[in-house]
């Protein structure tokens, strides 16, 4: 008899289980379910079916096509959470790989002096990797050299201007400081051998702000620097001798050139508080 009840009470069960999935095999939501799940193995077959191109793409470096692959297998809602999370993986290793790659070359071609395509590469390395600050630094970097290759004949304010509108914007970006640098040395190497030596000093002297060491600039300061000490040591002697229209001659000539040296400036005040040393005019210069 126990058998017989236990016998009668699984073919209840089975009978109940068999009612339900009826119901629900009829009914609308388990259609929907089985035709998201129809889609979903649909797209995923498919997927992998692709994935092989991926690998191809990547092989035969084009990772700008090879981008594009995932980002339109990413528009496929419909594809497994294990395949969507793929696709995340192979995005960010493409656009790490596509950015290398690109910098490479745009290495290859800088030491070949093909600084424009340098330049072009670097641009590219940018679409896979927009928000990289090495990478922005060397865009800006190479254009800087692309200015400067391209122009070095032309006037060395023009060139400057270029330079500094560059800079302008990316303020905060100094990777170009020393190409500036360089510019406003030889800008102050031709005011110098033009004879404009108070514009050869300040440019020195702005161009030592971008880069220290430049060379060119030191040389330009330093002789400016010795003709305005060279003036003053003749003003003095010139003073001591009574001589005073020669000595406010040399010093005049000694603060327009250099209006920070501070022994001019202290022998300009000894000489204005000399009787008949400095005239009123002159002296409303360099008060």
């Amino acid at each position: 008899m126990g058998k017989s009840i236990g016998r009668g009470i699984l073919l209840m069960v089975a009978g109940c289980v068999l009612t339900v999935f009826s119901g629900c095999s009829s009914g609308p939501f388990f259609n929907t379910f089985l035709d998201r799940h129809g889609n979903r193995s649909s797209s995923d077959l498919m997927f992998r079916k692709d994935y092989p191109q991926l690998k191809a793409l990547l092989r035969d470096n084009h990772f700008r096509k090879a981008l594009a692959w995932v980002e339109r297998w990413e528009k496929d809602r419909t594809l497994s959470a294990d395949n969507q999370s793929l696709l995340r993986k192979d995005q960010k290793s493409i656009r790490l790989m596509g950015a290398s790659y690109y910098m490479g070359v745009a290495r290859e071609r800088r030491k070949a002096g093909r600084l424009r395509g340098a330049l072009a590469a670097l641009e590219t390395a940018r679409t896979f990797t927009p928000d990289d600050l090495v990478l922005r630094s060397e865009v800006e970097k190479t254009k800087a050299r692309v200015i400067v290759s391209g122009q070095v004949s032309q006037d060395w304010g023009e060139l400057l201007q270029k330079l500094l509108g560059l800079k302008a914007h990316n303020p905060s970006d100094t990777s170009i400081d020393p190409t500036i640098g360089w510019a406003y040395g030889k800008l102050s190497e031709s005011e110098y051998m033009s004879d404009r030596y108070a514009l050869a000093l300040d440019h020195a002297r702005k161009a030592l702000s971008y880069h220290r060491n430049d060379e060119l600039a030191i040389r330009v300061r330093d002789q400016v620097k010795n003709q305005v000490r060279d003036l003053v040591a003749r003003a003095e002697k010139e003073y001591r001798h009574h001589l005073y229209p020669q000595a406010r001659k040399d010093l005049e000539k000694a603060l327009t050139t250099d209006p920070e040296n501070r022994q001019a400036r202290k022998d300009w005040q000894i000489l204005r508080e000399t009787p008949g040393g400095i005239d009123s005019g002159a002296d409303k210069n360099f008060k």
